[in-house]
């Protein structure tokens, strides 16, 4: 990713929207941190989710493990990120109950534009999914091309158990011709399971 792209500007954005709503929910002092990215595609992502794991753990261990469906996708992630402490995993995010070695301890699970109005039903499978592999101060994080996809989504995680601890629009979001009111990284919500 080239500097100065409309990738790496939105991933400078998405890094600074992390910063102010993820940080100030995760344990202070952590000296590992253990991130799970669903649905992760070629996971344009994944430097940005790794650095910020360094600052919080002020560069102490990162785990980046990235799961998706499509084999082309992930084959593009292995390769670009290849330097990265990140495994990809071609698979289902809604079987991810097949996978016992991936543990139930992170830190972080992340999806970066869900599309919960394209099969709402698969979606509230891969929240379970992500839900059930959060450790015990675990965040989920969602971004969200949509306002009213945001909406649902949220309306589906709370539903499930978990409550937002912050919910911010990205002003600065890059518009997005392909459908009215479409933006990248529109939205970004931090969930926890509720005590």
């Amino acid at each position: 990713m080239k500097p100065g792209t409309p990738v790496s500007e939105d991933m400078q954005r998405l890094k600074a929207m992390l910063q102010q709503s993820v940080t100030p929910h995760l344990p202070a002092a952590q000296k590992e941190m253990q991130i799970l990215n669903l649905a992760c595609g070629r996971c344009d992502e994944a430097d940005t989710l790794v650095s910020l794991g360094r600052e919080v753990t002020r560069g102490g261990h990162v785990r980046l493990v990235g799961a998706d469906i499509r084999i082309r996708e992930i084959r593009q992630a292995r390769e670009n990120h290849a330097k990265l402490p990140a495994e990809f995993l071609i698979q289902d995010a809604s079987q991810l109950h097949q996978h016992k070695e991936l543990g139930a301890d992170f830190d972080l699970v992340f999806l970066r534009h869900q599309n919960f109005w394209h099969g709402q039903d698969l979606w509230k499978k891969i929240f379970e999914q992500g839900r059930a592999r959060l450790g015990k101060n675990g965040l989920l994080v969602i971004t969200s091309y949509f306002d009213h996809e945001h909406k649902l989504a949220l309306a589906a995680l709370e539903s499930m158990g978990m409550e937002v601890v912050s919910n911010k629009r990205n002003k600065a979001s890059r518009s997005l011709n392909d459908a009215p009111g479409k933006s990248v990284d529109r939205w970004v919500a931090v969930l926890r399971p509720k005590k």
